[in-house]
């Protein structure tokens, strides 16, 4: 994990400072504590590839979680987020009767943790987080990695990154299932600055590659339009995947998941399944081809190419899966044809409708003014929009640093 100074305090998280008086006021100054952030995630490629083993791409943009924490000499665990306003009180003995619905990822990780012996006393600790919550899974896994790290750092665990990462997905597994993705964890732990993230979900090899010599940024744009049942409708598609899984198997022997189906099999039997499941199916395949392709132009530098995949990731998903809708698509067929623009795609699994655009720098600014003039024009609304830059992941900030 690596360790900032007083310099990048303010540039990773201008509110640190006033974080740490919060922490001060509620919990005292006694002696100092740990100040851990960590960034969202965001899949590039390989959405809804992940519960088929897939091949993903992601990066680590530069909005995190921080976690403040201190070790106290009792069992007493007082938590506090600032975003909720919110602060739960609880001994540790009392940790199994705790069942706070708005911080049930971090109660669950703490219940994990005890019960396999890496925590036995309390501590005081305090949550922020500037993270868009347009970023779904990707803002939710800053939160755990934060503070799964952040207790590492605290109880002195010695656990390496790869052993959190377990730990997360096994307490996300109990409170959002299958939907949760490990690409997402493995992202906001060993992400590195202005680069894409690789991963390998069959075998959890990942690699890092350079973002086209850094000229890029990354928008989200948010229609602040809320996806109502988005984990049920994300797990409708797991299941519709599982069923698409056990039709192929009783003609192709041995797979385990669609990583395993070949497009070419596929098209030549696609009257073997449901319409439907094989649109799932499709997607699943096509994604994978599209991913590895990807990876090529990543590394030949060919950003007008890696960005049609991504415009074409986006029409699989919108039909394919069926999970668009016609303010995303306007948004991605629009931001298509602004210059300056490389790529646009949905985001997966947010509560919002929400899109990201890759865009070359000294474009920014005009595609963010055309952009918004045109879809007020359309609907009349207006669009909450974010520029991000890929960042490190996890890190620690020294308290001396922060005053």
């Amino acid at each position: 994990m690596l360790r900032f100074d007083k310099m990048n305090c303010d540039e990773l998280n201008p509110e640190i400072l006033s974080v740490k008086f919060k922490f001060e006021k509620l919990f005292g100054n006694s002696k100092p504590p740990h100040f851990i952030i960590a960034p969202a995630s965001l899949i590039i490629l390989g959405d809804h590839t992940h519960y088929n083993d897939g091949i993903l791409i992601s990066t680590a943009l530069n909005k995190y979680t921080t976690v403040v924490i201190r070790k106290r000499e009792d069992q007493l665990i007082n938590i506090f987020d600032c975003n909720l306003n919110l602060s739960v009180n609880f001994s540790l003995n009392e940790i199994n009767a705790q069942n706070s619905n708005l911080l049930k990822q971090i109660i669950g990780l703490i219940k994990i943790l005890h019960e396999k012996n890496y925590i036995n006393i309390g501590f005081d600790c305090l949550v922020y987080s500037d993270v868009p919550e347009c970023l779904g899974l990707g803002r939710l896994v800053s939160y755990d990695v934060s503070f799964a790290s952040a207790i590492n750092k605290t109880f002195n665990l010695k656990l390496d990154n790869s052993e959190l990462a377990k730990l997360i997905f096994e307490n996300e597994l109990n409170y959002i299932g299958k939907i949760s993705n490990i690409a997402h964890i493995y992202t906001s732990f060993y992400e590195k600055e202005n680069r894409f993230m690789n991963i390998d979900l069959r075998t959890l090899q990942y690699k890092t590659f350079d973002m086209f010599k850094n000229n890029i940024e990354l928008i989200i744009i948010n229609t602040k339009e809320k996806i109502d049942g988005i984990e049920n409708i994300c797990k409708e598609r797991i299941e519709e995947c599982e069923i698409g899984t056990k039709g192929l198997r009783l003609y192709i022997w041995g797979i385990k998941n669609l990583r395993d189906v070949e497009q070419e099999f596929l098209l030549r039997h696609y009257h073997m399944l449901p319409k439907r499941i094989f649109d799932r199916v499709l997607f699943n395949v096509n994604e994978r081809i599209r991913t590895e392709k990807a990876l090529k132009l990543i590394k030949s530098s060919k950003m007008e190419e890696f960005g049609k995949i991504l415009i074409e990731s986006h029409w699989s998903l919108a039909y394919d899966y069926q999970l668009s809708s016609d303010k995303l698509n306007y948004l991605v067929e629009t931001a298509s044809n602004i210059k300056g623009v490389f790529g646009s795609k949905m985001i997966c699994c947010s509560p919002y409708r929400s899109t990201f655009t890759l865009v070359k720098r000294e474009s920014t600014k005009i595609f963010l003014n055309t952009i918004r003039k045109k879809y007020n024009e359309k609907y009349n609304a207006d669009l909450e929009t974010f520029v991000f830059k890929p960042t490190e992941g996890v890190m620690e900030i020294p308290a001396k640093s922060i005053n």
